[in-house]
């Protein structure tokens, strides 16, 4: 009968060499892919935030468009006066902004701008920003031609 060998095989496991360098290998793998995958992820944000402003950018539009002009502009309680301007989210022709919306950096601030009220026809810029979860700032400009 053979004599049985105690000692362990020389070969058996893996060495420290092995396992780090498998470990540096994983990493690089895994930082690699999650690069990949951070703009995946933002994408969402940027598109609801702009959905968002687009829709809010829409209301200010319509109701632009649909009063009149002697509404818009005229010099007691017109709409185009600076004390009437939506400044916030989702406000229309003298409503407040909500608290939720006035601590929401990502809830676009409404600015409108006009040269001159007696114009004809009148030019009116109304501009979107909001700080973007993922993008900083952002800005957003739609231009109104009314005529008299």
């Amino acid at each position: 009968m053979e004599a049985m060998n105690s000692q362990p095989a020389v070969d058996s496991g893996f060495t420290l060499l092995e396992v780090m360098m498998s470990i540096a290998i994983l990493a690089v793998v895994s930082l690699a892919s999650a690069m990949v995958m951070i703009p995946v992820v933002q994408a969402p944000n940027e598109s609801r935030e702009i959905t968002r402003s687009t829709a809010y950018g829409r209301a200010i539009l319509e109701e632009l468009y649909s009063r009149s002009l002697e509404d818009l502009t005229n010099s007691e309680d017109g709409y185009l006066l600076s004390s009437n301007w939506p400044k916030k989210g989702a406000q229309i022709f003298g409503e407040d902004a909500t608290f939720e919306e006035l601590n929401d950096p990502t809830v676009p601030t409404v600015s409108i701008q006009v040269t001159d009220l007696e114009s004809d026809p009148i030019e009116i810029l109304v501009t979107l920003s909001w700080t973007g979860r993922d993008s900083g700032l952002v800005s957003r400009e739609f231009w109104v031609v009314r005529t008299r």
